[in-house]
């Protein structure tokens, strides 16, 4: 070995024995400072002592001791690319050892910069300078959540937190109290106001801190929420008056409701949106940040609900609802293609806010719209009238004509005033169809569609309680569908074939429409005459016609019956003159059915019926023979309706007949009484009537199947 390698090596053994002995040390060193780091936060955070003023003492031992850590590092470094066999374990452990002390250190110095930065915020407070102290909060919860571990000393990061928690609420506060100084909002329920001080550095730093790593700022909201409700609403939906003050030191906007019922002229509400936005872009158009400004901020917030509420409330009113007040509708689309531009230069409008120059331009369609929503808000109107204003439609029943029934022309009976007048307004639409263009001819045909379908669900529902209770308003409803669908029905042929072929009718035209409405009404009137029935039952349930002998009847038998008669006998009286010919004859023979099915049903399950209750049998059948015939519009007519009304003749009969007269009428299987009773029925009928004799059992011998 030369005299130079002996001196290098000799060098670096000094240099690793320098390592050796410094390691130790420093380790000593960093835990004195440690401990001084933690006293001294745990006096100033956790005893709250009087504040030692050796923060920045600290922080020049810990910058030294780094700078120790660092230089012996780059030693330890360069000894082990050397890989010196001699110091090889002793370095490998003290390498290991400084990268512990600097993880060590690095901690004890972001605690004490820490409680730097938290002296420094409260200065940043006092000076103004508020993004700064934002800013410094920010980075200082970042450091406590993500560098600093906090399993050792609990107490002291708890405290560290809550200290910076309480930094930030300060300096919100702050915040607070200098926008509420500049920006003053006053509101009550017809007045409001915002007042702006003019531009000064301490409000833009404010306002640039209340921004600062936050999406949304609550205090820019409440002005926001102020200028929708009580500033643009208003002077959308209603009259108002606003002024602008301007004096040296502020500018005013306010605005007054002076008639919250009615709406200002659509150029009214467009002069005073815009002075309201032109007051925002020139008096509160203040930097947040890089990329943002108050305005553009308040406009991301309400452009679109702004956009809506132009068109639904304003532009929608001035839809013209005459040719005439179409052709000149020209100076609206121009009003408002200058509001929309100022809108858009403004930047209060963007590319993806809804053009309120292209619903304006379709004035067509919302002409066409309009219209037909007049018509459905008419024949809504129409179909809430009375339904028992009535007329009388159709062509008399010609009783002598067998192809009566199954001619077109519609059976003559009573409709509502109301379904002419709704029918006329359908027609009249369905004229304006087949003469309009493709698009209004389209949509003039669809709302006479929805028209006829929304007579099925409006009146029932409606006029629930009178078509529940009263049999005329029923039958008038029940008239009214079938009256329109003939009228619907002559209009498949006669307006549905001329419609433009873009209104795809598949050659349907009101077929759907014709089919519900026959369905609802013949539901509706069939279960109003069911309940007829089911209320005549339940009257003959009660009339004494029980038991299994009959010696004498009671007088509640007489009176049930009475009670069903007159519930016809009223029945025939408001619907004789509304219903048609058949169905009126129809439905009340059903009626009459039941109740003579009742009364023979009753008497056939007696197995002993005395002469006496005979005798008063016969006399409640003759009355309802007598007051039956009376019901139908021809009481000559009453066998066509009536299907056991036959039986109830012959059940009379046999109750006052001898066993010779029934065995005459029997006439072995031929005669009246085989036609409408059975063998069985008319034995039991006998051996209840009759005692039990030689006579009366030759009789019942020849009543055979």
């Amino acid at each position: 070995m030369n005299f130079l390698a002996e001196v290098l090596s000799s060098a670096e053994e000094v240099e690793l024995e320098e390592i050796n002995r410094k390691v130790p040390e420093l380790k000593l060193m960093i835990d004195d400072v440690k401990s001084d780091v933690v006293q001294y936060l745990e006096n100033v955070y956790v005893k709250y002592s009087c504040r030692p003023k050796q923060n920045r003492e600290l922080l020049n031992q810990i910058h030294d001791i780094e700078d120790q850590i660092n230089s012996l590092k780059k030693y330890a470094e360069s000894a082990t690319k050397k890989d010196l066999s001699k110091s090889s374990k002793e370095l490998k452990k003290n390498v290991e050892s400084l990268e512990i002390l600097n993880f060590t250190i690095d901690i004890v110095s972001k605690l004490s910069n820490i409680n730097e930065k938290l002296i420094e915020i409260d200065t940043l407070l006092i000076a103004g300078e508020y993004l700064k102290g934002k800013q410094l909060i920010c980075e200082l919860e970042s450091l406590l959540t993500d560098e600093i571990p906090t399993e050792d000393h609990l107490e002291i990061m708890r405290e560290l937190s809550i200290t910076i928690h309480s930094k930030r609420n300060d300096l919100l506060n702050a915040l607070e109290n200098v926008f509420n100084e500049n920006v003053i909002m006053k509101c009550n329920e017809n007045y409001a106001s915002i007042e702006v001080l003019n531009i000064n550095e301490k409000f833009e730093g404010a306002l640039l801190a209340l921004c600062y790593q936050t999406e949304e700022v609550d205090l820019i909201h409440n002005l926001i929420n102020l200028l929708w409700n009580s500033f643009l609403l208003p002077a959308i939906d209603k009259v108002v008056d606003i002024v602008i003050g301007k004096n040296e030191i502020s500018c005013v906007i306010q605005i007054t409701i002076k008639d919250s019922t009615k709406k200002s002229h659509y150029s009214e509400v467009f002069d005073k949106v815009r002075l309201i936005m032109e007051f925002l872009r020139e008096y509160f158009n203040f930097k947040l940040n890089d990329d943002l400004t108050t305005l553009e901020y308040i406009c991301r917030s309400i452009r679109d609900n702004l956009s809506e509420i132009l068109i639904k409330s304003c532009l929608a009113d001035t839809i013209p609802s005459t040719v005439e007040g179409l052709q000149k509708y020209k100076t609206v689309i121009e009003d408002t293609k200058k509001l929309e531009d100022f809108l858009r230069e403004s930047k209060i409008f963007v590319d993806g806010t809804a053009s309120l120059v292209e619903y304006a331009n379709n004035v067509d369609v919302l002409f066409m719209n309009k219209k037909c929503l007049e018509y459905t808000t008419i024949a809504i109107q129409i179909m809430k009238k009375d339904l028992h204003d009535m007329i009388e439609v159709g062509e008399p029943f010609n009783p002598d004509s067998l192809l009566s029934s199954m001619s077109e022309d519609f059976q003559q009976c009573s409709v509502s005033k109301s379904t002419i007048a709704l029918l006329q307004l359908t027609e009249k639409i369905m004229q304006k169809a087949i003469k309009g263009s493709d698009v209004c001819g389209g949509r003039l045909f669809y709302t006479a569609q929805h028209i006829m379908r929304e007579y099925g669900l409006c009146v029932p529902e409606y006029h629930k309680k009178l078509l529940q209770t009263i049999p005329q308003q029923v039958a008038l409803f029940h008239n009214n569908c079938l009256y329109i669908c003939h009228k619907l029905t002559k209009w498949n042929d006669t307006y549905c074939q001329k419609l433009p072929s873009t209104c795809n009718t598949g050659n349907l035209g009101f077929t759907n429409e014709i089919n519900q409405l026959q369905h609802i009404a013949s539901e509706m009137f069939s279960n109003y005459v069911k309940e007829q029935i089911k209320h005549i039952n339940e009257i003959m349930k009660d009339s004494g016609l029980d038991g299994v002998v009959l010696e004498e009847l009671q007088p509640v038998t007489e009176k049930s019956v009475r009670q069903c008669l007159r519930q016809q006998e009223l029945l025939k009286t408001v619907w004789q003159k509304v219903l048609p010919f058949s169905i009126y004859n129809r439905t009340l023979g059903a009626i009459l059915n039941s109740l003579c099915t009742c009364i023979i049903s009753s008497v056939l399950k007696y197995e002993g019926i005395s002469s006496k209750s005979a005798e008063q049998l016969m006399e409640i059948i003759k009355m309802i023979l007598v007051r039956g015939p009376k019901l139908f519009s021809d009481p000559k007519e009453i066998t066509l309706f009536v299907v056991m009304w036959y039986k109830l003749n012959e059940l009379d009969f046999v109750l006052g007949a001898s066993l010779l007269d029934i065995k005459n009428r029997w006439a072995d299987g031929k005669g009246p009484l085989a036609l409408h009773f059975k063998p069985s029925e008319l034995k039991s009928l006998i051996r209840a009537l009759f005692q039990n004799t030689a006579r009366r059992s030759a009789v019942l011998a020849k009543i055979i199947e």
